[in-house]
């Protein structure tokens, strides 16, 4: 029995070619889409889970208050984890872990001329591989970091410095703030793409202890913030309340601070629940899943949509059927079996244009799935549900419907026009051209809104400001670089900051009007010539240059007079932040120095010479700005030699401030980016589904078209006739797409503190490119149908 169904539903599938490469194709770009966000979301849903003791491992992490202000600190100190585990009794162990923050440099001594810089060195306390799953491939887990000095390489970083070599026993030169060598003692597998913790070198915590800088981050004795994620696993999850009671008693000594407040993050939250991590995840997992249900079903409604359309045409056969005595159960299977080998079909295409699928939306999300993990149990077990699922769904509409055909009716010709469920397909087309134009207008409004990030008067230039990072590898030959810099022909000027700009700034904290209030003020150190370069305006200009320079005076921003408290001139008088004084210079028009997803905060630029040692013991940026018309290549080009002559062992690096500016807005980028595709796919199987049903709707009226031009009707009216119907669902579409599109975009754009206004012309245009789409697809078969001989329609009967 089952072979004849499969038989019969191979032979429809040959013989009505069109309709099959409709229904297959739309299922599967449905299911490819399904597929790949099922992919994403059980990827981020599945971080760290891998660990052995997972469930009983927490990440430590405070929240301050100083002054009234409250601050979240996602790194605690590096005495916070053996304090914790020599007074909590339900801390079994431990674990703390600093990545280095800065680009460092890697070369293997034997050939000291190539080297690299990279990203991910992860220093560890000695138990690492032994608190945490990551698989040590070569090396002892009890050994390998418990020396000053030793390093354990990734396996991608074994190959690329040691190739084919056994790197055991063999040195590498890793300079952070000095140039040291390594021994390498293991060598680990890569980590996972869905772990929280990533590494390329893993070096010991006593590593750490004898570098130069070292004192700056495992100095503070103290249970507090600090440079390092510290990890607890505890005996027991009921002493998770415990342990954190017991933390903020012994927190409540430091006077530093006046209330610490402890939270114990569960390791497999950590990724998509804490506070720290990247809040863009979170916005993925919300709105893709929704997506990907809303093409699913857009794809489902085309097969179910054209599987009920054509149900005249097997009307005599389910007739015959159920006179030789098939049962509607018979029928109702045959048809389920069908809709099987049809979902088959279209899950391996779908499965195919996944894997195709998944580099690019990966590299959008800027995001790495390790293609093991398309192969895991899981995804093979979510993938298998929804191919059930799908063949269940999409079997079940045109079963019921063909199986209630009555016999005798049927066998007579006197089918129902209602036969099919015209008024469902009718719903159905509505809903997916309503499906079509609320993704348009949201992407269209989300495109409008970077347009406005990257538009937006800032309060400064930013174009043509290249920034050049520089280390301590300069020593006192940053001014002489930075002279050599201004020197250049195609350089209009150049200035210092600690930072480069929109990449961090520091918080100094400024007393208030009482004892116990302080207000949180960002600070910038920058030379004398950052003001001109970056072209900020003055509100209230400075006496002189001069006098806006040195380490107890202050330039502000507008938005710190008001936070301040201070009067509308505030020039000449002073601030202070605990002991210190500050007299303020003068008064800088607002600017955004960060993201413009949040508000201006109070500012304070505290300026050095030029010419000061200071750049040169802590690291700083060159900002350079380039003269209209340069060749620019040449003039990076000479940059370039200029860095080398002072700095040979730092591999070069520059980023243009407006391509910094424009990083901030990465994940709303990266929105924009998948929801144009997602909106064309939709209009893509929206437009398949209108293409095949107004085919067949149009050959069921062939004889009537066939009489309307034999009685004198115009292409015109024949063409309009068989369109006006279809674009009246379209119309629809948009007035009940319009309201829903304007509430999600309204609440999307509450994110930002600086946003558009929706304007009005975004549902017209919508509108209009959905209507467009429509009377493009059904003019094809409506010119078709008009312009055909009526003679041949006609004699068909």
């Amino acid at each position: 029995m089952i072979r004849n169904y499969i038989k019969i539903a191979l032979r429809n599938l040959t013989k009505q070619k069109m309709f099959s490469l409709i229904n297959i194709g739309g299922l599967a770009i449905g299911l490819a889409v399904c597929m790949t966000i099922l992919m994403y979301v059980s990827h981020e849903m599945t971080y760290d889970s891998f660990h052995k003791n997972g469930e009983r491992t927490f990440g430590i992490h405070a929240t301050l208050k100083i002054g009234g202000n409250q601050m979240n600190m996602a790194y605690m100190s590096y005495a916070t984890g053996p304090i914790a585990k020599q007074t909590q009794p339900g801390v079994e162990s431990y674990m703390r872990t600093m990545k280095y923050f800065k680009p460092f440099v890697v070369n293997n001594p034997a050939s000291p001329e190539t080297k690299f810089s990279e990203t991910d060195l992860l220093f560890a306390d000695a138990g690492f591989f032994d608190f945490f799953s990551f698989k040590l491939k070569s090396g002892s887990k009890e050994d390998a970091l418990t020396k000053p000095y030793s390093v354990i390489l990734s396996q991608d970083m074994a190959d690329k410095y040691f190739g084919t070599e056994n790197p055991i026993g063999k040195t590498i030169t890793i300079k952070t703030d000095s140039a040291y060598t390594y021994q390498v003692t293991g060598v680990a597998e890569n980590s996972p793409s869905n772990s929280s913790i990533k590494y390329s070198f893993i070096a010991s915590g006593q590593s750490l202890i004898a570098m130069k800088e070292g004192k700056n981050y495992t100095g503070d004795q103290a249970v507090g913030p600090g440079s390092f994620d510290v990890y607890l696993r505890l005996k027991s999850l009921e002493d998770t309340a415990k342990v954190k009671t017991g933390m903020e008693r012994i927190a409540k000594s430091d006077k530093r601070f006046d209330d610490v407040k402890f939270s114990l993050s569960p390791l497999a939250d950590m990724h998509l629940k804490s506070n720290f991590g990247d809040a863009s995840n979170i916005k993925y997992l919300k709105i893709f899943p929704l997506v990907a249900v809303l093409i699913l079903l857009l794809a489902l409604v085309n097969y179910m949509s054209l599987s009920t359309a054509r149900s005249t045409l097997r009307a005599k056969e389910v007739g015959v059927r159920k006179v030789s005595g098939a049962s509607r159960k018979t029928i109702a299977m045959q048809f389920y079996v069908e809709s099987g080998i049809f979902t088959l079909l279209s899950f391996v295409l779908g499965y195919v244009l996944c894997y195709a699928f998944k580099p690019w939306f990966t590299n959008t999300l800027q995001l790495k799935i390790d293609n093991s993990f398309l192969y895991s149990p899981l995804v093979l077990v979510l993938f298998l549900s929804l191919f059930v699922l799908t063949a269940l769904i999409a079997g079940s509409y045109p079963s019921l419907v063909l199986s209630a055909f009555k016999p005798i009716a049927t066998l007579k010709g006197k089918m129902s026009k209602q036969t099919g469920g015209v008024a469902v397909r009718k719903v159905f087309t509505t809903l997916q051209f309503a499906i079509s134009v609320g993704l348009i207008i949201c992407g269209i409004i989300i495109d409008r809104q970077l347009y406005y990030f990257r538009h937006a008067d800032t309060g400064m230039d930013r174009e043509n400001i290249v920034m050049i990072p520089v280390g301590s590898g300069f020593g006192t030959n940053y001014p002489a670089f930075k002279q050599d810099i201004n020197s250049l022909g195609g350089i209009a000027s150049t200035a210092t900051s600690h930072y480069a700009m929109f990449k961090g700034y520091d918080m100094n904290f400024i007393n208030g009007k009482t004892k116990e209030e302080s207000v949180a003020l960002a600070a910038l150190s920058v030379d004398n010539h950052y003001i001109s370069t970056l072209n900020l305006k003055w509100k209230i200009a400075p006496v002189s240059e001069t006098s806006m320079i040195g380490k107890n005076k202050v330039v502000i921003n507008e938005e710190a007079i008001d936070k301040l408290h201070l009067k509308p001139n505030p020039v000449g008088t002073y601030i202070e932040s605990g002991d210190q004084k500050f007299e303020i210079t003068g008064v800088l028009k607002d600017f955004n120095f960060s993201s413009m997803q949040s508000t201006i905060q109070p500012l304070g630029l505290f300026i050095a010479p030029d010419t000061t040692k200071y750049w040169a013991k802590v690291g700083c940026s060159l900002f350079a700005k380039i003269k209209p018309n340069t060749n620019l290549p040449s003039l990076l080009e000479n940059i370039q030699s200029i860095y080398k002559k002072y700095d040979s062992g730092t591999p070069f690096s520059y980023t243009f401030m407006d391509d910094a500016f424009n990083e901030q807005y990465k994940a709303e980028d990266r929105l924009s980016s998948i929801f144009s595709i997602f909106t064309y796919i939709t209009i893509l199987l929206a437009t398949m589904g209108l293409f095949g049903l107004t085919a067949f709707t149009i050959e069921q009226r062939n004889k009537e078209i066939g009489i309307r031009k034999i009685l004198g009707a115009s292409l015109t009216t024949i063409t309009s006739l068989l369109s006006i119907d279809f674009i009246k669902l379209v119309v629809i579409s948009v007035i009940i797409a319009s309201p829903v599109a304007w509430w999600a975009m309204h609440n999307w754009l509450q994110n930002f503190a600086y946003r558009i206004n929706i304007p009005w012309w975004v549902f017209g245009a919508a509108g209009v490119i959905a209507v467009f789409t429509a009377v493009v697809t059904i003019s094809y078969h409506a010119l078709r149908a008009a312009v055909a001989n009526p003679v041949k329609s006609l004699r068909s009967e």
